[in-house]
């Protein structure tokens, strides 16, 4: 009996264990289906040459920090030297051939004509001569009464020997001078067709020393972003084949992890998703990404991302994107978590309705919105990513649909420079593009999109903290856009040529507005929007009765073709008080963005309330003098507005200071 009642307490037992390891193991697999490494990497680029050269300097050494546009290395190819020398001892000699044959002809041709002339002139000569003499003797024979009339007249002159004579001589000059004339135009046709083959020839050895001067001067190098140099793989004198690395650079932190997930569970990460990730060497630097790219095969992990490295495991690549701010080194090993639900956000990606947000987790800042239910439905917030450790002070914003991206402009840019920052809709700076052909331009607050694709940019026209107006703080540039690259396309000071049209037109109010503004160092342009061929430009001070002011320029295109403005260009379109009731304070004007007929506007607090970084977000229609208040947020300053891909939604970017991240919001408007 003890013997049976032992055994059934050892099966017992022996099922508590299976079913305690079937518990393990089915927490262990939810673990891992939720949970898997990754290794972190950055953008690097990779420095070389098309041609086989030489290094001539490098002024990097590994590790060391450098920022975009810093030289790099200077190469030098004795072989392009030597095609530049061949090719412009060719174009000399094609010049001096030129210029001998066509000195030769042009010589040819003065002599003929020299020539024609003299033989001509003598000929004619002896012509005047024989005709005065013969007039003399007709004269002389007219009065003698013994020669009968009809001889003195009519026969006379044909059997007269001087008549002869000067007919002779006529017919010498054109017998004489017709070969002349022959050979000028022969020598004139030849001198004529010397020049083409030539010229041709001429043309297209310049061409191609265009494309080696081009070469020559890519053959110093800078660096397209900023960031750190990676490794360096020659030094000065070595030759280095052409496609051959001579160095990398990439950026300073981490900006892409790859990980591998288990080939059972691959199905619940899908692109679009956020993750979690968190540091193995240091559980308190938490980040958050999003999912960019799912691997199409399965492959094996790594050994170092293996448990038991003897043990193969299989899986697929999983691709994801982390903000550039981040304490991660690069290569280092990261635990990526995948939230219960696909499409949650963190805190810094939290939906909003009217409720408070944290803005930071290290920033005691909160905000909160109060939306009008009636005419939107939603808005969610993001932090924009800056590239670099510096933030960027978000001051207007427009989209661009064939890059699914959002320029966004900074007012502060160090050295002033023409910075364009290309944003994803959740707030990262994925490209930071200068505008070539343009070298500063400062406090840039507005932009809108001509109908031709083209891009204006306003500065505020307002002067800086020290009181004083500097030129770059004046402009209104027109850039044409090809692709991701922007280039300068027309630039105007704006300030100067509103002063000279108001100065033309003293009794128009838009006028009185201007230069009134001026006199007292109010003016303030914080937003500009573009319609039917006219720039419209939206005022933040001076108010005008307690409204917003904004001008309409038409034919805008004509001030960059002319350089000027005709009063009857500029009128005031609206004036709008921008406030909740009558009793309200009036927020001021900061941007403005036409969606089809209708106007939307963003204004913020009182300027002379600086603690203030409440604001709102408004529409109007294109012909009408009310305005609709859509939200209104405190603790955020909206900056600017725009289009997003959807049809019914807008994006509001908001400058926080220089010290907190600027944030984005996407604002769900009902139609």
């Amino acid at each position: 009996m003890s013997k049976h009642i032992k055994g059934d307490w050892l099966l017992y037992l022996v099922w508590v264990v299976v079913l305690i390891l079937v518990v393990i193991v089915s927490l262990t697999h939810e673990l891992e289906s939720t949970n898997f490494f990754g290794i972190t990497e950055t953008r690097e680029i990779v420095v070389s040459s098309e041609n086989s050269v030489e290094i001539k300097n490098i002024y990097v050494v590994e590790g060391q920090s450098v920022v975009q546009g810093q030289e790099l290395v200077e190469l030098n190819s004795p072989e392009l030297m030597i095609k530049i020398n061949q090719i412009s001892h060719q174009l000399d000699e094609l010049k001096a051939q030129k210029g001998v044959n066509k000195n030769e002809l042009i010589s040819k041709i003065s002599q003929l004509n020299a020539e024609k002339q003299a033989i001509t002139s003598e000929i004619n000569n002896n012509i005047r001569q024989l005709e005065n003499q013969f007039n003399i003797n007709k004269e002389l024979t007219s009065e003698l009464k013994s020669i009968p009339s009809y001889e003195r007249t009519e026969g006379s002159t044909t059997s007269n020997p001087i008549y002869l004579e000067i007919e002779s001589l006529k017919q010498e000059l054109t017998l004489s001078i017709t070969p002349i004339d022959i050979q000028i135009e022969l020598s004139q046709a030849l001198l004529d067709a010397s020049e083409s083959p030539i010229k041709i020839q001429v043309e297209r050895l310049q061409k191609e020393l265009a494309l080696l001067e081009q070469e020559r001067s890519n053959l110093t190098i800078y660096a397209q972003i900023s960031g750190m140099i990676g490794s360096v793989f020659f030094k000065v004198g070595e030759k280095v084949a052409h496609h051959t690395p001579i160095l990398t650079l990439h950026t300073k932190n981490p900006t892409l992890i790859k990980g591998y997930i288990y080939e059972d569970v691959y199905t619940q990460i899908d692109v679009g998703m956020d993750v979690n990730v968190t540091s193995l060497t240091d559980s308190k630097a938490k980040i958050f990404g999003s999912v960019v790219g799912v691997g199409s095969r399965i492959v094996e992990y790594p050994v170092r991302l293996r448990k038991h490295p003897d043990i193969q495991l299989w899986g697929r690549e999983i691709m994801i994107k982390i903000p550039t701010v981040n304490s991660l080194i690069l290569g280092e090993k990261v635990l990526i978590n995948i939230p219960a639900t696909k499409k949650s956000y963190s805190k810094k990606h939290t939906t909003l309705q009217a409720r408070e947000i944290e803005i930071q987790k290290d920033s005691p800042l909160t905000a909160s919105f109060e939306l009008n239910q009636k005419l939107c439905g939603s808005c969610t917030l993001f932090p924009i990513q800056p590239r670099e450790t510096q933030n960027i002070e978000a001051s207007a914003a427009l989209f661009l649909p064939d890059l699914d991206r959002f320029v966004v402009l900074s007012d502060d840019i160090p050295n002033n420079k023409p910075l364009m920052l290309l944003m994803n809709d959740t707030g990262t700076i994925t490209d930071e593009i200068l505008i070539n052909g343009l070298n500063t331009i400062d406090d840039m607050e507005s932009i809108a999109q001509g109908e031709d694709g083209s891009i204006y940019i306003a500065s505020s026209m307002s002067v800086n903290a020290k009181g004083n107006l500097k030129d770059a703080r004046k402009l209104l540039i027109k850039v044409k856009r090809n692709g991701k690259e922007f280039s300068l396309e027309g630039k105007v000071d704006l300030y100067l040529t509103l002063m000279n049209a108001a100065q033309k037109s003293k009794n128009a109010n838009w006028s009185k507005f201007i230069i009134e503004a001026a006199d007292n160092e109010s003016l303030d342009l914080e937003g500009m929007a573009f319609n039917d061929g006219a720039l419209y430009l939206g005022f933040k001070s001076p108010l005008f009765l307690e409204q917003a002011v904004i001008l309409k320029i038409s034919d805008i295109d004509d001030l960059f073709t002319n350089g000027t403005l005709t009063s009857g260009q500029i009128s005031i379109w609206k004036m709008l008080r921008l406030a909740e009731n009558k009793t309200s304070a009036a927020e001021r004007l900061t941007g403005l963005h036409f969606v089809n007929d209708e106007l939307f506007i963003t204004s913020s607090g009182q300027s002379d309330q600086p603690k203030n970084k409440s604001g709102s977000v408004w529409r109007s229609g294109k012909a009408s003098s009310d305005v609709d208040l859509l939200a209104k947020f405190s603790n955020l300053k909206p900056e600017g507005i725009s289009a997003t891909a959807k049809d019914n939604s807008l994006l509001i970017c908001f400058d926080q200071g220089s010290k907190h991240l600027s944030q984005i919001a996407l604002l769900e408007v009902l139609r």
